[in-house]
């Protein structure tokens, strides 16, 4: 048995007792101290044996931070309610009743509460110090510190995402905000506060149960821990992340890659983001390559391993584009070139263009008509060796030139589209830091170019792209105030402050009116403002519906295509409460700009006039299909130089009547008139001629469904003997 340890404050007690009695001189008074100090000494003995017998207090791991808070009266920075209860002190029959093996004091000492516990527990934390001095001091930053590791271990961020709103909401409310369009800046520049804000928006992307999956101890939890203490990082996240990303994926490949460059994450964070966001979904590569130092052919992007490759080229400084200056978003553009690893080493060995230059590979590659013509395919592999030797046709050129550059670490895209010579294929790159061209391969007449985003696999016009060289979209700082605006303004609508949202909504439109994300933002408050009041009922607010049409159209003058939403606002909430002329006279104008501002997008003035159409349509009266046929009659004569914009305008046009035998021979009448007077050329070019064959098999359709299949049979040989005499002029 272990020899009992007597404290000293005991010893000293007793022997006090004894100094005193014999001083005293009184013996009874001496065994009287003895007796008192067996007493005590009986009690320290009883106490050790019940302290034997009762269960192991809860680790301090295990234990809320409270246990060391200062008492209740403390500053609330510090006042914390345990997140872990203490457990109470048993009686001594409850200890024996009760008393534990070694095996069960192990476990003992792992209980906690129930996740639903704590979660209701940092509910009712007190607000957290976000502003001042106050904010920056030890006590604030242990106590965030301390609560931001337990929020890991017991997986509650739906919890603590409410005590960020709570706490932000306190935070704004003791700021109060400025004048002038610069409001709102208080709260960018109160670091603390920003940042909570901006875990709040992240926590907003990713689901607690994702989170969770991947982040719940310290260890797992450290690339998280990283994320929300870096507001540069959570401010690249948010800008380039998107409502169709996989989010638990998304997660899941940061967290994969935080091991392997951990020490270099600052400098990669945007890398590993845009591998994240393409990467969240399977990439296919449509042709697998083998080659030296590569086993068997690679069908699919292993997103670590391209992750790693671009990190290792660029710290050997081997890219014409080096990464790391590249914003995640640009980054997206790069990582997802769909080819094997080893095309990617042939790229940096074999290619060495610059830059700003590197469109000439697209020319670099000859034009193999056989193969347009004919359909001939002079390769095995697919490969960039193969189509530098062999040559190739639009579409070979541009897959070379823009996966070549994408391997350099140079932002590139695929654009395909009709043009007067028929379809076509062409290349977008970033050629500067502050530049797109959208014009390598380019030819005339291209009336909606078009591209996939392989972050959300929808499909981005030209013209966005054109958009992207805006000076205020050039400018990290106006797109980050126009984006954090956008984000306050989410944050008002989901914390219920609906005139807030409502103001900051309209600022970040006054701040960015260049910025399409700003329009979308105040047509969705419009809609969620708007009431239907008085007789006849009209929207209560037609006058805003109206200034935000034309200030819409007023900003993207020359680039029409992005005021697609203005469109919208005239049809649904402008139209039907005008009287049918003022819509009419608005939509001539619309046209008439298009046709002087727009260029080759004349597909827009067939989308004008479908919706003038669709107007009279449904009026339903005696002169509706007169005035249908009149309106595009007229308008295919006017503007049906453009082979898309003429292809639309008579699909539409005959669409009014393909049930009707007398009007829809009527409509591909005129369909046929128009084309012969603004379109056909007869020429021996096999584009062109290709194209006009094209149109002329349309206007067989149309016959053909309204019953006067002789005209259609004698133009069908009249465009066959065309494409035969263009096919021997080609070769």
């Amino acid at each position: 048995m272990a020899k009992l340890k007597i404290s000293s404050k005991v010893q000293k007690s007793v022997s006090e007792r004894v100094r005193l009695a014999k001083r005293k001189g009184g013996t009874a008074d001496l065994w009287k101290s003895f007796a008192i100090g067996g007493v005590a000494i009986g009690g320290i003995f009883a106490y050790l044996e019940f302290t034997k017998l009762a269960p192991k207090p809860l680790p301090k791991s295990a234990v809320s931070l409270a246990e060391t808070a200062p008492p209740p009266t403390a500053t609330p920075e510090t006042n914390l309610v345990p997140l872990v209860e203490t457990a109470a002190v048993p009686t001594k029959s409850d200890a024996v009743a009760t008393a534990p093996t070694p095996h069960d004091e192990l476990k003992t000492e792992k209980t906690v509460l129930p996740a639903v516990n704590q979660a209701e527990l940092i509910a009712k934390e007190a607000a957290l110090v976000l502003t001042d001095l106050d904010s920056q001091r030890d006590n604030a930053v242990r106590r965030d510190k301390e609560l931001f590791q337990q929020v890991i271990e017991h997986k509650t961020w739906d919890a603590y995402r409410g005590l960020l709103a709570k706490s932000i909401d306190a935070g704004m409310a003791k700021l109060g905000k400025g004048q002038g369009v610069n409001r709102y800046d208080l709260y960018w520049k109160e670091p603390i506060l920003y940042q909570a804000f901006l875990r709040w928006q992240v926590l907003g992307r990713f689901s607690q149960s994702e989170i969770s999956a991947h982040a719940f101890d310290s260890y797992t939890g450290d690339f998280i821990t990283w994320l929300f203490t870096n507001s540069k990082a959570m401010e690249e996240l948010l800008l380039t992340i998107k409502p169709g990303d996989d989010a638990g994926k998304v997660l899941e490949f940061l967290m994969t890659a935080w091991p392997n460059t951990k020490d270099k994450m600052d400098k990669y964070f945007p890398l590993a983001l845009a591998c994240a966001v393409v990467f969240d979904k399977k990439v296919d590569i449509p042709h697998p390559i083998s080659g030296k130092d590569y086993k068997g052919k690679q069908t699919t992007v292993v997103p670590i391993e391209r992750y790693l490759w671009f990190i290792e080229k660029n710290e050997k400084g081997l890219l014409a584009a080096p990464v790391h200056r590249s914003s995640a978003r640009d980054l997206v553009w790069v990582v997802c070139a769909p080819v094997s690893t080893f095309e990617l080493e042939w790229s940096l060995d074999k290619m060495h263009f610059s830059q700003k230059n590197w469109g000439n590979a697209y020319g670099k590659i000859e034009y193999l008509m056989e193969r347009a013509v004919k359909g001939l395919n002079p390769y095995k592999e697919y490969s960039f060796a193969e189509i530098l030797k062999e040559g190739g046709i639009c579409g070979d050129q541009s897959y070379f030139c823009a996966n070549t550059a994408r391997a350099q670490g140079i932002p590139a895209m695929i654009l395909t589209g009709e043009t007067d010579l028929g379809g076509h294929a062409w290349v977008g790159l970033k050629i500067q830091s502050d530049e797109w061209s959208t014009g390598v391969g380019r030819v005339g007449g291209v009336s909606k170019g078009q591209t996939d985003n392989p972050q959300t696999g929808s499909q981005i016009t030209e013209q966005e792209v054109q958009l992207w060289n805006d000076r205020f979209h050039q400018s990290p700082l106006v797109t980050l105030s126009v984006a954090r605006h956008l984000w306050l303004a989410d944050y008002f609508a989901v914390t219920g402050k609906t005139e807030q949202r409502a103001e900051v909504v309209r600022l970040a439109n006054q701040i960015g009116p260049s910025f399409v994300e700003t329009w979308s933002a105040t047509y969705e408050l419009l809609k969620q403002e708007m009431k239907l009041t008085g007789d006849p009922a009209q929207p209560s607010n037609l006058e805003e519906w109206k200034q935000f049409a034309q200030g819409m159209r007023r900003e993207f003058k020359d680039n029409p295509r992005m005021a697609a939403l203005a469109a919208s606002a005239e049809s649904e909430y402008i139209f039907p409460y005008e009287d049918e002329s003022d819509a009419f006279l608005t939509l001539q104008r619309e046209r008439r700009g298009i046709a002087r501002d727009s260029g080759e997008q004349k597909d827009l003035i067939a989308e004008s006039l479908k919706r003038e159409a669709e107007l009279i349509h449904q009026r339903d009266d005696a002169n509706s299909k007169k005035d249908i046929s009149n309106l595009y009659d007229s308008a295919l004569r006017k503007y049906g130089g453009s082979i898309t914009g003429f292809k639309m305008m008579a699909d539409d046009y005959f669409s009014y009547f393909k049930d009707d035998r007398e009007l829809g021979q009527k409509a591909a009448r005129d369909i046929e008139l128009a084309f012969k007077r603004v379109v056909e050329t007869g020429t021996k070019d096999f584009f062109r001629a290709q194209t006009e064959a094209s149109i002329y098999k349309k206007i067989c359709e149309y016959y053909r469904v309204s019953g006067d299949e002789e005209r259609a049979i004698m133009l069908e040989k009249r465009y066959e003997v065309l494409l035969k005499r263009a096919e021997r002029s080609a070769l």
